[in-house]
């Protein structure tokens, strides 16, 4: 199996702070995981460090025992952690991104990602963010899933995807 569900930073401190449409989204993510899993497709959740307020996973997202669970301290999953050796051992080269936020993580993740070779599909009912004082968080997700749906560096890439067309194998 050469693809992989990353799951961003859905931590109960951040899902606390309601980001928009955060109950479909995590209903969606959860649905993947239950997908990825069935279909013996590896399963990471990052999590990030800097969460102040409950940075744990959100119980609904109980990682398994053949999901890998790591700690990240800045937007972009790969920089500092195990992440790409993670992949790496799982010949991993098509990535499955959902999570949160937008405009942070889930872009600056998809785009290191996309620039290291991997095929990325963003699932863009499947990420959410919040509003930032100019725009509203629809108005953010509905712009990265514009700027990403066809996005190319080098033999990387990243395109959109809906929840209900995401493939495992």
């Amino acid at each position: 199996m050469d693809t992989a569900l990353l799951v961003i930073d859905m931590q109960r401190g951040l899902l606390d702070e309601g980001p928009w449409n955060g109950a479909a989204v995590l209903a969606r993510i959860q649905q993947l995981v239950t997908r990825a899993r069935a279909s013996g497709a590896p399963v990471v959740f990052m999590q990030d460090r800097r969460v102040e307020l409950d940075p744990e996973l959100d119980s609904s997202l109980v990682p398994g025992s053949a999901d890998g669970v790591i700690g990240k301290d800045f937007c972009d999953s790969f920089l500092g952690t195990s992440l790409e050796a993670w992949l790496k051992e799982r010949a991993v080269r098509r990535l499955v991104v959902v999570g949160l936020q937008s405009d942070y993580c889930v872009d600056t993740s998809c785009r290191r990602a996309a620039s290291l070779g991997y095929a990325v599909e963003l699932v863009k009912d499947a990420h959410s963010t919040f509003d930032n004082g100019s725009l509203t968080a629809e108005q953010i997700v509905n712009h990265h899933n514009q700027i990403l749906r066809s996005f190319r560096a080098g033999s990387g890439s990243v395109c959109t995807v809906e929840s209900a067309d995401v493939r495992f194998a």
